[in-house]
């Protein structure tokens, strides 16, 4: 696992992620495919809780966490690649994630199967997130929340 140095503008994130505004404060992780990805959502959480409290945004390390385990699980399960690249970052509005797992397909959510033992994740993520998308090259999910809950979605 790598972590890279915070990012420095707007510019740095996917030109098909919708603009959020510019980036405060952000990083970019890196993590290789090994025998431990299991270990990896969770790791992925402490870090996301760490960055969280550093940003004074402890108030969306819940659904953070969550999103970020959903993401990070399905990149480790269905991507390609020998690096699941996570990047965290947040503008004035938006707390934001992106995992790029190198796979040229598109996710996309199954039907609703009452005993199935996955493929939730998605819906999940579509419930929390105020916006999320998929990269035209299906290698990268996004989404992101709201800093002020209570701020209304487009509001800056």
């Amino acid at each position: 696992m790598s972590i890279a140095a915070p990012l420095l503008n707007a510019h740095t994130h996917a030109a098909d992620v919708p603009a959020r505004g510019p980036v405060i404060a952000g990083v970019d992780i890196s993590l290789r495919r090994s025998e431990q990805d299991i270990q990896r959502p969770g790791q992925m959480r402490r870090i996301a809780t760490a960055y969280l409290r550093l940003w004074k945004l402890p108030q969306l390390t819940d659904s953070a966490r969550l999103l970020l385990s959903e993401l990070v699980t399905n990149a480790f399960q269905h991507g390609a690649g020998e690096v699941v690249d996570v990047r965290l970052y947040f503008t004035a509005a938006y707390f934001c994630i992106e995992v790029h797992d190198g796979s040229p397909w598109v996710p996309r959510r199954y039907p609703d199967e009452p005993l199935a033992k996955g493929g939730r994740g998605l819906y999940l993520v579509d419930a929390l997130a105020d916006a999320w998308g998929v990269a035209e090259d299906g290698a990268r999910v996004w989404c992101h929340i709201r800093r002020n809950p209570d701020q209304p979605a487009g509001a800056r």
